[in-house]
Order: C-alpha cells, then structure tokens, then sequence
C-alpha cells in the first residue's frame, strides 16, 4: 500500500472513531464506494488514491459553463452576417474569389497568406469565427456543444476562453505556415479542447484514478485521430489548423488546468483547488508571447 492509501485509510478510521460510520437516511450504515467506479465530471465520483478499505465519495467544484454558449451564438450570428452580406453583394465580386460568399469571407477576416504579409495580422484571430456553409458551421458547432461545456467546468469561463483563443489562434498560424490559400473555421480551436481535456485528466490523475484518467485519455486521443484521418481524406479541409489547435490546447490546457488537493480537516473531506492561480496564468502568457514570436518570425513567406 502506497503512503497515499496508508494516509487515506489513517483518516478515515481516525474519523470513524470520532464520528461513528456514515449513516443513509434510514439509519443504515452506507455501503462502500464500488472500487474503480467513476461518473462524469459535473456529479458525486470516487476520487482520490484507492483506499483498500473504504473508499468516500468526492465532487470536484466545477464551473458553470457560459462562454460556451455565447461561442456558438457568435458563430451562428457570424454566418448569418456572411449569409447577409454575400446577398447584398453578389453583383460585385471581386475577381480574385469568384463568388461573393468567398469574397465577403475575405472582407471579414479570412486568413489569406498575403493579406497577412501584407499587414493584416488580425486575420490570425478573425477566421476562427467564420464557416464556409450550413455543413461545417453545423458540424463545428456540435463539436462545441459537446466538448465545450466539459472543458469549461473543469477549467472555469476564462481559463476556457484563454485555451479556446490560444488553440485558435496556434491553428491560424500553423494553417498560414502550412499554406496562403483562404482559410477558416473554428476546427482548430475545437482540436484544441481536446488536447486540453486530455491534459486536465493527465493532471488529475492522482486524484480521479490512474485507469480511469487513462481511459479518457485513450478516448480523446482517439476521437482526435480520427478526425485528423478524415480530415487526411478530403482535400477542403485544413489539417494544419487541426494540429496546430491540438497541440496549443494541450499545452495551454496543462498549464492552466487546476491543480486539486484533498481537505481532511472537515467530514467527509473535501476537494479543494491547491496551486496559484498567478504562476499558471504568467506561463499562459509567455506560451501567447512565444505563439506571437512564431508567427512574426513567419510572416513574409508570401510576398
């Protein structure tokens, strides 16, 4: 038995004898904790180094999502603005895109490889608010829906919102390295909570169960494989985005995940965040510097 479990059990027979066993609501004495058994982040699950013994039942404090949601409204409001625009000026198309719904992406901040060569360096940020029709704003959008909220009940509203912009905008560098051509789409700041999903149950290791942590590890690394072998297979899509965006979500989701500890001092324990939260957002901002320096020391390559 490790030195975590032995300390584990020491508290919990420490407490028993000060307390008495857990009672339910009936008087009963409440069965153990069902070893190996976990639920999703957001409920009651069994955390902390596997106690032989007896094992209690944790809940992490999350957030409660928001940024999320106003993403997706953004995105949904961006395409009706392109939608609108596109109508407005179809008798006007500039020759260089020809048509108008690829010429108003451009006019909204499409990443295009001269343009930023040019001076246009917002259109690192812009694209990621941009979709080229119903079918990739749709899938986009669900991707959102679904890793979105977990990411920012695990990180908080403005850690997810730093690791969502960081991934973006690591896609949008590595998309214009990668090629000039017009450009857009959230994909790579979606990859990137994927990476950032998989750093937090890296961190959490300890806490949530080395099996468990891995499995969910497996899984988004699997579900990001995946779509990067779809994405091999058709030629529309912007793979280096995705791996740009996965990669800086993985980063920027390890130094700004949460770090947890146990509080024994009350009964049952309770999890609590341990850490500063100053030394994670000041290596955020040199991992922004250093994606800054990146995409200086590349522009040029297109004039």
């Amino acid at each position: 038995m490790s030195d975590d479990e032995e300390r584990t059990r020491a508290m919990l027979e420490r407490l028993e004898r000060e307390f008495g066993k857990r009672q339910d609501a009936s008087g009963m004495e409440s069965p153990d904790t069902v070893e190996g058994a976990r639920a999703a982040p957001g409920s009651a699950m069994p955390v902390g180094p596997a106690a032989q013994a007896r094992r209690v039942r944790l809940s992490l404090p999350l957030s409660k999502p928001r940024v999320v949601y106003a993403l997706l409204v953004i995105n949904v409001l961006m395409y009706g603005l392109t939608l609108l625009l596109t109508y407005l000026r179809q008798n006007a198309v500039d020759p260089r895109f020809g048509d108008a719904f690829t010429m108003v992406l451009y006019d909204l901040g499409a990443k295009y490889g001269p343009a930023i060569d040019a001076g246009q360096y917002w259109r690192f940020v812009t694209p990621i608010f941009l979709h080229g029709g119903l079918v990739h704003l749709g899938f986009n959008s669900y991707a959102l829906y679904v890793l979105g909220p977990e990411t920012e009940r695990v990180y908080g509203s403005l850690r997810f919102l730093a690791i969502y912009m960081l991934a973006g905008l690591a896609g949008s560098i590595a998309s214009y390295i990668h090629s000039p051509d017009l450009s857009i789409g959230a994909s790579g700041a979606i990859f990137g909570l994927i990476g950032a999903l998989a750093a937090f149950f890296y961190t959490a290791r300890s806490l949530l169960g080395a099996e468990a942590s891995r499995q969910q590890i497996t899984q988004l690394i699997s579900l990001a494989a995946i779509n990067i072998v779809i994405g091999l297979s058709v030629t529309a899509v912007d793979n280096a985005a995705h791996l740009g965006g996965l990669a800086a979500g993985a980063l920027s989701g390890f130094v700004l995940a949460p770090r947890y500890r146990i509080d024994d001092r009350l009964y049952p324990p309770t999890i609590v965040r341990a850490g500063r939260a100053a030394v994670s957002w000041l290596l955020a901002a040199l991992f922004l510097i250093a994606l800054l320096v990146w995409a200086l020391l590349s522009i040029g390559r297109y004039r």
